[in-house]
């Protein structure tokens, strides 16, 4: 299957096509709004988070259709290393997460330290956050699968052909951060970007970072309903987070030590 519009979106073109992607939202909302009860949505953010998976999905369908890309090029190119080499390193990427996760909460505090979420934030992140069976299906499953296949391959696929290696990863990061709309989850998508990005690139497959998009996602839902927002950060429980992964980011490192052709 031969691609069209290869150099579809352009960096100014990525950010457009995120505002387009918050007005898909807006409508998917709007149009299961009345139904929200009967699909088991009583509040509003269960209903927030339905949409804006949704979204993703309906732009990024429509744009794989106009682009003329097939499902399973998009996911992983035949053309790269085989499938069997990919699930190799999904479990590499999944014992490596710790320590993205503890970069991840870092950050945060240092954000939640500078600029104070108020109350009615902190409740309306911990409500989008609750762990009910429809929330847990659209963050933990469907979020990662159709957020990196739009981020990464789509927007970072364009990038890439476009821009340095580098530039391109930074970029993506920058407009997936840009898409979570406040500034906790924009410095914290801009760090996951970069390390979900270094993963396609190396690889050219969604599979590694669908993975750990599912894991950081799982990861903060169960701290969120476990009442803390991020890791703990006294030295005993960084070393039991981060020592037993620091072999896995080593082993990935080697695995994905050249970049994908």
């Amino acid at each position: 299957m031969t691609e069209r519009h290869t150099s579809f979106p352009s960096a100014l073109e990525a950010f457009f096509l995120v505002i387009c992607t918050w007005g898909v939202e807006y409508l998917v909302i709007c149009a299961m709004y009345d139904a929200r009860r009967l699909l088991g949505m009583d509040d509003p953010y269960s209903l927030a988070t339905i949409g804006r998976v949704l979204a993703s999905g309906v732009t990024f369908t429509a744009l794989l259709h106009w682009k003329n890309l097939g499902y399973r090029d998009l996911f992983h190119p035949p053309r790269t290393a085989s499938g069997g080499s990919m699930l190799a390193v999904v479990p590499l990427v999944l014992l490596a997460t710790p320590c993205l996760f503890v970069v991840m909460g870092g950050v945060n505090e240092l954000l939640q330290a500078a600029f104070p979420a108020d109350s009615s934030a902190s409740s309306l992140c911990k409500d989008m956050l609750a762990p009910h069976l429809p929330q847990i299906i659209m963050v933990c499953v469907l979020a990662p699968i159709l957020e990196e296949m739009l981020f990464r391959g789509i927007i970072l696929r364009s990038f890439l052909l476009q821009y340095e290696r580098s530039y391109a990863i930074l970029g993506s990061a920058v407009v997936f951060g840009f898409a979570h709309m406040n500034i906790y989850q924009l410095v914290g998508g801009i760090t996951f970007g970069i390390f979900a990005g270094w993963l396609y690139e190396r690889s050219r497959s969604l599979l590694p970072g669908i993975a750990m998009h599912a894991a950081i996602n799982a990861g903060v839902m169960l701290l969120a309903n476990a009442g803390s927002a991020v890791p703990e950060t006294d030295a005993a429980t960084l070393a039991l987070t981060i020592l037993p992964a620091l072999p896995a980011c080593y082993m990935l490192r080697r695995c994905l030590a050249a970049p994908a052709r």
